[in-house]
């Protein structure tokens, strides 16, 4: 067993893949810690949508280390936002990349209290999960754009804590492990969305999503829940209902946890072997969604059931 370090957003186990498949795509996890603040996703929402339409680096100063493209310095300019970037980055690129920017007036901080490190107002921003390793040189297309918002969505918590989390979904970037699938057995939710939209209209809540997994449906409460105490994101608000804890759209239940009802739920498709979500709504439904937008770039998260 490899040990657990508690810096939030460290990216932990990589092992070897499973061969479970949905629609024809290797489900794979990670295992992350996070930390991330919805209120700091949306304060930097204009900045991080800019980014979508342009590569993440502007140059390579090696193999594997790049310079951030010149259209990051709104949102580097901020440390809520250099804390939002350092997520994108580690979303977006592979462990052993790291993005560089010079930055006026960064203070100079490092891991664990950050996840990147500024030396000298020059920050470098470390990869972590490869889900999109083409947004080094390339613009990020709708899907990447989908699956950057999942991972983003997953890794915020709503009590400022660093929790250890499993992420699961069928992207080739999050790497199965057996070890993972039997620590990580309390089923959280589902994250899916997308982050890069610009809506011109404030008043019209952001197209972020999450369903409450079988875990969290049997355990809403904070005792008795193990990891799942810290982790709310999944839950509805009881003082804002249609919406979590975190502010994010909720969509009921992922799945029918009581079929002898039934109960509405908001996922089509469940790989029990892996534990991933592979299609999800807006809304529940019994089996019927209207609209019928649906999500293939999910995000399941699992945490440790003790």
């Amino acid at each position: 067993m490899r040990p657990l370090y508690l810096a939030a957003a460290t990216t932990l186990l990589v092992a070897c893949v499973d061969s479970s498949t949905d629609e024809g795509v290797v489900t794979q996890h990670e295992e992350t810690h996070n930390r991330l603040a919805s209120n700091r996703l949306a304060s930097n929402r204009l900045a991080s949508n800019r980014l979508a339409s342009n590569r993440l680096a502007s140059n390579r100063l090696a193999s594997n280390r790049l310079v951030a493209n010149p259209d990051t310095s709104e949102i580097l300019e901020t440390e809520a936002g250099r804390d939002v970037y350092s997520y994108i980055v580690s979303c977006a690129l592979a462990d052993n990349m790291t993005i560089e920017a010079d930055v006026a007036g960064a203070a100079d901080t490092a891991p664990p209290t950050t996840t990147y490190t500024c030396v000298d107002e020059h920050c470098t921003f470390p990869g972590g999960l490869n889900l999109t390793p083409r947004w080094d040189d390339h613009h990020l297309d709708n899907k990447g754009q989908r699956w950057i918002s999942a991972c983003l969505f997953a890794r915020v918590n709503a009590n400022d804590t660093a929790e250890a989390i499993s992420l699961r979904g069928t992207n080739p970037g999050l790497i199965v492990s057996l070890e993972e699938l039997e620590l990580y057995t309390a089923q959280e939710g589902a994250f899916y969305g997308n982050l890069f939209i610009d809506d011109p209209d404030p008043s019209v809540p952001p197209d972020w999503y999450a369903c409450r997994g079988e875990a969290k449906a049997a355990c809403p409460g904070d005792t008795g829940c193990g990891g799942l105490a810290n982790r709310d994101c999944a839950l509805e608000n009881p003082a804002n209902p249609g919406f979590t804890m975190c502010g994010f759209k909720y969509a009921g239940d992922c799945a029918d946890f009581t079929p002898n009802l039934p109960s509405p739920y908001a996922c089509k498709t469940y790989d029990a072997a892996a534990g991933t979500y592979g299609v999800c709504h807006k809304t529940s439904a019994l089996r019927h969604w209207h609209p019928p937008t649906k999500f293939r770039e999910v995000i399941t998260t699992w945490v440790a059931n003790n």
